[in-house]
């Protein structure tokens, strides 16, 4: 029976030499192949970056606001106005036309002349007013509490009145705030109140109400003209 024989024995030359060297030269081709892979990256970076590179227009709109100028002064457009049609012209040697009779007794014929022609007392037009008429102003139309009314100058007091305590409130020690708001009409004179529905004391809302009815106040204008509008008034009750 042989025995084993190794690897130097039976190959004295060349193979031993290779298994060897393998682990070196396998360290070496894998540092030379990464540099030259780097060297060629590096490489094709720079001669990127040395190249022109075309600009591309954006093919999206840039929108931009036109600014907003708030007008200083107020402008009213109001519809123009109705042109009266004017009667056709009568030529002076044209007859006259006639007119059926049940429209001729129906107009009011009104002589022109100030005085009477043939003695009879003539009738004013309908819509004329005579010397001397006095004619009313229309009816105040007074605002809803709660309704917006424009006023360019508010009411003022002129005659304050201030409540009388209540007994029972004095002697219960209550106290607090009372708002009530007033309707001030044309000449200043307290027309309707209401409760403010979150500043109000039940105890002493029958008191604050009592003394605004006979606040005065000059009224509020706009336009120069006095209009009706609310106000409040609040009532400070303390017992100290």
């Amino acid at each position: 029976m042989r025995s084993a024989v190794t690897l130097y024995e039976f190959m004295p030359y060349g193979a031993p030499e290779l298994l060897e060297s393998r682990r070196r030269h396998m360290s070496r081709a894998l540092v030379l192949t990464s540099a030259a892979a780097l060297g060629l990256y590096a490489l094709t970076g720079g001669v990127a970056s040395l190249l022109p590179v075309a600009s591309v227009a954006p093919t999206h709109k840039v929108f931009r606001p036109e600014p907003f100028v708030i007008p200083q002064e107020r402008v009213e457009v109001m519809p123009p106005a109705r042109r009266a049609k004017a009667p056709p012209a009568i030529h002076p040697s044209a007859p006259p036309e006639p007119v059926r009779d049940d429209i001729a007794q129906s107009r009011d014929i009104v002589d022109p002349t100030p005085g009477p022609v043939d003695g009879s007392e003539t009738r004013p037009h309908p819509g004329t007013i005579e010397p001397g008429t006095v004619v009313a102003p229309p009816p105040e139309v007074l605002p809803r509490f709660g309704e917006w009314v424009y006023v360019e100058q508010e009411p003022v007091p002129v005659k304050e009145v201030k409540p009388e305590y209540p007994s029972i409130a004095r002697e219960a020690g209550v106290e607090g705030r009372v708002t009530v708001h007033v309707l001030v009409g044309r000449e200043g004179r307290v027309l309707d109140v209401v409760l403010a529905r979150n500043v109000q004391v039940p105890m002493l809302n029958e008191a604050a109400l009592a003394a605004a009815l006979q606040w005065v106040f000059t009224p509020g204008y706009a336009n120069g003209n006095p209009v009706a509008c609310w106000t409040a008034i609040p009532f400070h009750f303390r017992l100290h």
